[in-house]
């Protein structure tokens, strides 16, 4: 069953005034585009600021699961296994209409990822770094994507990058329940509720390694997110935007994190403390 989203207020630091997070199921942001989904009936998807490649065909996406938004481009799930796409195709993020019995989907500046529901995992677009080179992965449960990279979590608890540089850090996690990837950055989540995260930590958003009792988590590009089994939440990185200015929040059920922004949802009936 899917998440009651009524019966939740939402936080937020970092939004743009545009944005009324309680309008929608999900927000997915990318360096020059916001997608939506809506919380309607049909689950309809809004696309906006796709700078000079507008949101063609959007209209026609209903019945959609998951949005997910790179640089120039986004990305929509449908619940048949289909993932449609529009923006920027100048090298190929949005060639996913043969794509089929897809599960997740995750985008990157300028790639597209999706996990098939064989565990196998698909990638299409800019490929420099690696990013799509993920033909041999199996086993995988979940995905994410990076600026340039993306990472996957197997069955067995373990994780996959393209990441060459993090391929040693990675390689030593273990006891894995979820990962989120941040811009140049890593984060998982074990089964211990220790967060480990690899990569690049120039804002200190890898800074975890103190943190306990986490039960889930999030990343924009350069701060990394945790909720405690308290309803408290976490924050360390970049807080240019205060994106990390969490310390006051209470009682929160779900946390996410897109770019420079952080928002959480808590249950309506409690007193919501901004």
């Amino acid at each position: 069953m899917g998440t009651d989203y009524e019966k939740y207020n939402i936080l937020g630091v970092g939004l743009p005034t545009l944005i009324k997070p309680d309008q929608y199921l999900t927000i997915a942001e990318g360096e020059n585009v916001l997608a939506f989904l809506h919380k309607d009936i049909l689950n309809n998807v809004m696309i906006a600021r796709i700078d000079n490649y507008g949101a063609k065909g959007t209209k026609k996406w209903y019945n959609m699961t998951a949005v997910a938004a790179g640089a120039f481009h986004a990305v929509g799930l449908c619940a048949n296994g289909k993932v449609f796409a529009t923006g920027s195709n100048d090298l190929g993020q949005c060639d996913t209409s043969e794509w089929e019995d897809i599960i997740a989907i995750a985008a990157g500046a300028l790639h597209t990822v999706g996990l098939i529901s064989n565990g196998k995992v698909v990638a299409t677009g800019f490929n420099e770094f690696g990013e799509c080179d993920t033909v041999n992965w199996s086993n995988v449960v979940a995905i994410d994507a990076g600026i340039f990279y993306t990472m996957a979590l197997c069955k067995d608890g373990t994780v996959l990058t393209t990441m060459l540089d993090e391929k040693k850090e990675t390689a030593s996690w273990n006891n894995i329940n979820a990962i989120i990837a941040g811009g140049y950055h890593m984060v998982g989540l074990k089964e211990n509720g220790e967060v480990v995260c690899a990569g690049n930590n120039k804002y200190n958003q890898c800074n975890t390694e103190k943190w306990e009792n986490i039960t889930a988590i999030a990343a924009g590009e350069r701060h990394t997110v945790g909720l405690q089994d308290n309803g408290k939440v976490l924050a360390v990185g970049a807080n240019d935007n205060g994106q990390c200015n969490v310390d006051n929040w209470e009682n929160v059920q779900m946390i996410s994190a897109v770019n420079n922004m952080t928002y959480a949802y808590t249950l309506k009936s409690n007193i919501v403390k901004y």
